[in-house]
Order: structure tokens, then sequence, then C-alpha cells
């Protein structure tokens, strides 16, 4: 089964695929419009057209569309414009999408597990009762660490972080991990 990831940037799908592929090791991960990120995602009509091609060109059986509110999780109005920028984008791939929406940004699941963090850093950060309640969470990292950890770092931390301990910590990716399992075994069983 394949498994395609649309990001706002490299290192966020990079992330992203090197924390799933550890848990689901049965499936194959493609990143899709590499030279597409940041806000150019909200511009569906201009992205249509090459999000179609890469669709049909890879076949991936899911695609997850991976995108920061950049607000927390109360704001509406953030909510509804990435909502409706998933909804447009997943209708031109056949509804095969699924939406990751990391509040505030995805360094919420750094802070998720933030002793996998802690440990890589040589930090003492304590422990967020609810990490989607933290604006600027990469900033929070950026701080603790002096500058040295970046973004660039996601995608070696996200090979790092316990999976479990996510989805015990971080009710968005404890939901979007039901998501994911559920189309998973629905498109298994076509």
């Amino acid at each position: 089964m394949k498994i395609g990831l649309v990001g706002e940037a490299p290192n966020d799908t990079t992330a992203i695929q090197n924390l799933l592929s550890r848990q689901y090791q049965h499936l194959e991960f493609v990143t899709l419009l590499n030279r597409i990120n940041g806000s150019m995602l909200d511009n569906g009509k201009a992205i249509s057209r090459l999000l179609r091609v890469e669709y049909e060109y890879q076949k991936p059986n899911i695609i997850i569309f991976i995108r920061d509110l950049d607000a927390l999780e109360s704001d509406r109005i953030a909510k509804k414009k990435r909502q409706d920028t998933f909804t447009y984008s997943n209708r031109i791939i056949n509804h095969t999408g699924i939406h990751l929406l990391n509040i505030f940004e995805i360094e919420a699941l750094i802070l998720a597990d933030i002793a996998t963090f802690n440990d890589r850093y040589g930090c003492q950060i304590d422990e967020f009762e609810d990490p989607m309640l933290i604006p600027m969470p990469k900033e929070v990292l950026i701080e603790a660490t002096r500058n040295k950890f970046t973004v660039s770092h996601n995608p070696e931390l996200f090979s790092l972080l316990n999976f479990e301990i996510l989805k015990q910590n971080c009710r968005y990716f404890s939901l979007f991990i039901k998501k994911f399992e559920r189309a998973i075994s629905a498109s298994s069983s076509i």
C-alpha cells in the first residue's frame, strides 16, 4: 500500500514519514508536490493540476495532507481556512486524503514527547500537560536549546519520537491515527 505525503516543507513530510514508517513498516511512503510548499498549498486552483498529475502517476492509496494551523485550536477562522483548502484538494484526489492538522505547528509533536527532545539536546524542559495549548512551539524549542535546534532537525527527531507517547499526549495526533488506521483498513479491503 502506498501513502502519499503533501506538506508545507520537505522537513515536515520527511519528519512524518520517519515517524509513521517505524510504526507502519508495511506501507510505502512517497512525497508529492515536492516543489510546492508553505502558503502555496493554499492556492487550490494553482496546485490542482499538479496534484492530480502526481496522484495519477504515483497512484497512492491514501494521501496525508500535513499542515500547520499556525494558531491555537480555538481559532475557528484559521481552522475553517485549512479545512476549506483540504476539502478542495481532497476532491481532486477522489477523496483519498486525510488531514494531519498540526496545532499550533508540527513542533507540538516534539513537545508531546519532550523527554526525547531533552535527551537529544541535553535540556530540561518540563513536560507539557497539553502541547496543543502552546503557541509557537518551535520558538520554545529554539529558545530552550539556545538556537541549537532548527526545523531542519525535525526529520531526525521524528525518527526518535515515541509513537505511543505522542498518541497519549497529543489529542490531534491521536485522532489523526484513528482516521489513518480506518483509511488503511478500508483501502486494504478494496
